[in-house]
């Protein structure tokens, strides 16, 4: 059942953006669910591609740009089997794919969007052979109470995209933000997750029964296809305006405007540049995001030829740049990287382990100083590029991709028996790493050695207590016993290595990794639904998309209102009135009361007998039961205004005075009340006095 390869499988993928967001987890779910929809809808299976939709106007123009949102789900899908048909040329798939949403909203702090209401309820109970969860941190960290991925599913694989605890690093709070990320993504990425990818070595550890690191990502044919016909234009014999060793230079910068993606540290390099080597370079920068103007403002200050340019696709590109600058180190794999080396382009970025897979390509210039960063920019100012070859092409397609993420996603026998015996180890044991405790590294020396000086104090004056404990005096007050048992405790020793906690911190539990998934998901669902859920979610970050019950509460009201509206829409083309269940029952249930009973001073028993009072019930037949006795009809008087025998009816309802409320007096209200020629009346607002 965890075989992806097996074309019958219903495969469900769920990710946390959308096109127009030109963002890695829109454009690479999409085409993951594409291309495995080749043959499938043969064999009788599905692929559907569950995404967001953005509920809210003001989030739509933030999160697509301005004049970019829609107004309904069709809309949208429209739009995106569009983009697949003509920019990824896969117009099979874009007939073939299905295409759900889920309601979500913007967590303005993140620049996030978030699902609102259990996503497991909408998918059909005879629909669930796989599931791929597009960074299943993500889409669990503030979710909706309901059913457990992998207990609706047969088999869930968990896809990281995003290194959150970078980010967390740069936000409110991240003292302790940081570190509660960190712990968070590790559970809820094992704790929803049969097989969980790393798509690079720069992330820790989650589960490691359970991880693999393999990038399952690909370009799309229109990047390759730049990269194919620019071969000739690299010809020694031309002389390209834009790839050629001699012409005019061509920089950019594509992505999210945060500076967590580096555009800081990309300023510093090209201002040194500048500075030490007299090279300055116009840079392109394109992307959307919450510090563009700042950035812009940054730019700016420091004099630096760099004009910000709102979202555009990469591929339009193509033909226009000739070197990409990807400073950023809190990916997990650049997206931009591999369109860019799949157009044929020079790519400089930082030697990272994010960036690993691609430095086989030969146009991949990392740099680890800034003085290597100035070196390979003016090599890729002064050279042509490489030609993109078969091998290459292959291997950034998303052919490739896919092949790599069905051996990815799979688990065999063997490795199923081996997973469930460290599931289930009799001596249990899951560590949890940690961020570092310190980071600058002389103020972690001088508490370390700190730490050893007064540990080695602790330890001679421990020594000497013992050594005083095994003396005659203490041998004649303490029972031997006793003594031996103090001298035994003087004596042990914590070997601990001081630096490699302040480093690397982790946490060791003492549970097997079956059990610490079972814990956790318990322990989430009796927080989330319990009425102090949203709280933590508000605290935990959420300070919108965490009020999940409150929504859930709101949006079942919502139904229940629509139904009876409805109802009564249809009763009225009938011909006939149904009033709600609640007016109907509190007419009901005051039917046998007293009304001179003044007993009972609660303000339900005042409203009762106001609506009683006030409701012209006898004209009524549709509201009361037929079983209500009978008395004779209020006066009604035709108005000398009506016409084709409508009349109206001037009803008079007293109010007695009561004794002991000293603010009551005697109040008379007249009421008019249309009366049509045929059917009953038909009172919408029941005047209800203040008593």
């Amino acid at each position: 059942h965890t075989d992806v390869r097996d074309k019958s499988k219903r495969i469900w993928i769920v990710t946390t953006a959308a096109l127009p967001w030109m963002t890695g987890t829109a454009v690479n779910p999409l085409l993951r669910a594409a291309y495995l929809t080749k043959g499938r809808a043969e064999a009788g299976g599905t692929v559907t591609l569950m995404l967001p939709w953005v509920e809210r106007a003001d989030d739509q123009e933030r999160v697509y740009g301005k004049g970019r949102g829609f107004a309904t789900k069709e809309d949208q899908e429209q739009f995106i089997r569009s983009w697949l048909r003509d920019s990824a040329k896969m117009p099979k798939a874009s007939d073939e794919l299905k295409i759900e949403w889920y309601t979500a909203w913007q967590e303005k702090a993140e620049n996030s969007l978030y699902s609102m209401g259990d996503i497991t309820a909408l998918i059909p109970e005879d629909q669930v052979d796989i599931c791929v969860l597009e960074e299943p941190e993500h889409l669990n960290w503030y979710r909706a109470p309901g059913d457990h991925w992998t207990e609706k599913f047969k088999h869930v694989v968990g896809i990281v995209h995003t290194n959150y605890f970078v980010y967390a690093q740069e936000q409110p709070a991240a003292l302790i933000r940081a570190p509660a990320m960190k712990l968070l993504s590790s559970w809820m990425c094992r704790a929803h997750s049969h097989r969980l990818i790393k798509l690079s070595g720069t992330l820790g550890r989650f589960a490691p029964e359970k991880e693999l690191i393999e990038n399952v990502h690909g370009v799309r044919q229109s990047f390759l296809d730049v990269g194919i016909g620019l071969r000739d234009r690299l010809d020694p014999a031309l002389n390209d305006p834009i790839f050629s060793a001699d012409a005019q230079p061509t920089v950019y910068f594509i992505g999210k405007m945060l500076w967590s993606k580096g555009i800081g540290s990309l300023m510093e390099l090209l201002k040194y540049a500048e500075e030490s080597a007299g090279l300055r370079v116009k840079v392109d920068m394109y992307g959307g995001g919450p510090n563009k103007e700042d950035a812009e403002s940054k730019s700016q200050r420091l004099g630096l030829d760099m004009p910000f340019h709102g979202p555009i696709d990469h591929a339009a590109l193509g033909f226009t740049h000739k070197v990409f600058i990807n400073p950023s180190l809190s990916e997990v794999l650049c997206t931009t990287v591999a369109e860019a080396l799949a157009m044929g382009k020079f790519v400089v970025l930082p030697s990272h382990p994010s960036n690993d897979f691609f430095v086989q390509f030969p146009n991949c210039l990392p740099y680890s100083t800034k003085e290597e960063f100035v070196g390979n920019l003016y090599y890729a100012l002064t050279h042509k590029p490489e030609p993109l070859s078969e091998e290459s092409a292959f291997a950034l397609s998303w052919d490739a991709a896919t092949e790599r993420f069905a051996a990815a996603a799979s688990i065999s026998v063997a490795e199923h028996e081996a997973m469930s015996k460290a599931l289930q180890e009799s001596d249990p044991a899951v560590e949890i790493d940690l961020p570092p405790l310190i980071e600058n590294e002389k103020q972690r020396k001088l508490i370390s050695t700190t730490l050893r000086r007064s540990r080695t104090g602790y330890r001679q004056f421990r020594a000497r207590m013992s050594q005083e404990l095994k003396s005659t005096a203490f041998s004649r007050v303490l029972p031997d016993e006793l003594q031996n048992r103090l001298i035994e405790g003087l004596d042990k020793r914590l070997d601990i290595d001081i630096d490699a906690i302040l480093v690397s911190p982790k946490l060791r539990l003492k549970l097997s990794p079956a059990e610490l998934d079972r814990q956790l998901l318990d322990f989430y669902n009796s927080i989330g639904k319990s009425p102090g859920g949203d709280v933590l979610r508000y605290i935990g970050g959420g300070t919108d998309v965490g009020k999940q019950n409150l929504y859930l509460k709101q949006q079942a009201m919502k139904k229940t209102k629509e139904e009876q509206g409805s109802q009564q829409a249809e009763s009225r083309e009938n011909g006939s009135f149904i009033p709600t269940r609640s007016i109907s029952a509190i007419l009901r249930e005051g039917d046998d009361e007293d009304d001179d009973d003044d007993d009972d001073p609660s303000p339900a028993r005042w409203v009762k007998k106001a609506l009683r009072r006030n409701l012209a019930r006898r004209m009524q037949p549709n509201i009361m039961d037929a079983s209500s006795e009978k008395a004779p009809p209020p006066p009604i008087t035709k108005s000398k205004g009506s016409s084709n025998g409508n009349m109206f009816m001037s009803l008079s309802f007293e109010t007695p005075r009561r004794e002991r409320r000293r603010d009551f007096h005697k109040t008379f209200e007249q009421r008019s009340f249309f009366v049509p020629k045929t059917g009953p009346v038909l009172i919408r607002r029941p005047y209800i006095p203040l008593i």
